[in-house]
């Protein structure tokens, strides 16, 4: 198996872990129990498609409507290289494309934490309020508009995936600015996740310090291969400060015309 297709795999693995997995052959659509967050929401592909999904579709679709979900596909995109067309043909449009990068051992690069910077490792004894802190900075950094408190169903989760996965939450002068975290691994990969910079604290290094900081945790817990995807090429960049190098893009598309309600 390519280093590729084991991406896709453990994506697949690790968005069953989190999410309610319906099969719609040659689909999975994987739906988060109680949050509509777009990001949330969405299918993979089940391997290279071949003949006329129409059908298929028309039942994704209506999964997702019934759990009132955004129709949405996340894939990477030279395993499933016809998709992307039926997908637009049918109704869908171009959300973002991505890059995925993968770190190792041997390319990992340290960077030094920026002066006023703390990082601190979540844990299974971490407390519920350094655990909110957590949840909320994440969802903050990435929908800064929007009143955010975390439900305590969610800080039990984060509580649960800290005892396989590793979250990193950082403090500027006592405040919470910067989170990011590797997902539970699984034959030596995980992913580097919900790097997310309140807006107040950003263009301060502190991303790259954080990121930093979550590989080195996740390498010293035995994960060989941690990967993660990003939009801009800006981005792209400051992870390669530490390491992260390009091996293929992944496709984010979305149903242009969802159903009413949702």
């Amino acid at each position: 198996m390519s280093l590729i297709e084991r991406l896709q795999s453990y994506m697949r693995r690790a968005a069953a872990r989190s999410y309610e997995a319906i099969a719609v052959p040659p689909f999975t659509a994987f739906i988060h129990p109680s949050d509509g967050l777009i990001y949330f929401n969405y299918a993979i592909p089940d391997g290279p498609i071949t003949g006329d999904v129409r059908e298929p579709l028309r039942r994704l679709r209506a999964v997702f409507q019934e759990r009132k979900r955004l129709p949405r596909f996340e894939y990477v995109s030279a395993l499933a290289p016809t998709l992307a067309d039926t997908l637009l043909a049918s109704g869908f449009r171009l959300e973002a494309e991505a890059r995925v990068m993968v770190c190792t051992r041997e390319s990992f690069t340290p960077v030094p934490v920026p002066e006023g910077l703390s990082l601190s490792v979540l844990t299974p004894g971490s407390s519920r309020e350094e655990v909110r802190a957590y949840c909320n900075t994440g969802r903050r950094g990435f929908v800064p508009n929007e009143p955010y408190e975390a439900p305590e169903e969610e800080l039990s989760r984060a509580l649960e995936d800290v005892k396989s996965g590793g979250a990193v939450l950082g403090r500027v002068e006592g405040q919470p600015a910067v989170v990011g975290m590797f997902t539970p691994p699984s034959e030596g990969i995980a992913e580097l996740a919900g790097v997310a910079t309140l807006e107040g604290f950003r263009k301060r290094g502190l991303g790259t310090a954080l990121t930093s900081r979550v590989a080195r945790e996740a390498f010293d817990r035995g994960v060989e291969v941690l990967f993660l995807s990003t939009i801009t090429e800006e981005a792209g960049r400051i992870y390669e400060r530490v390491g992260f190098r390009f091996v293929t893009r992944m496709l984010f598309i979305v149903d242009a015309a969802p159903p009413e309600g949702i």
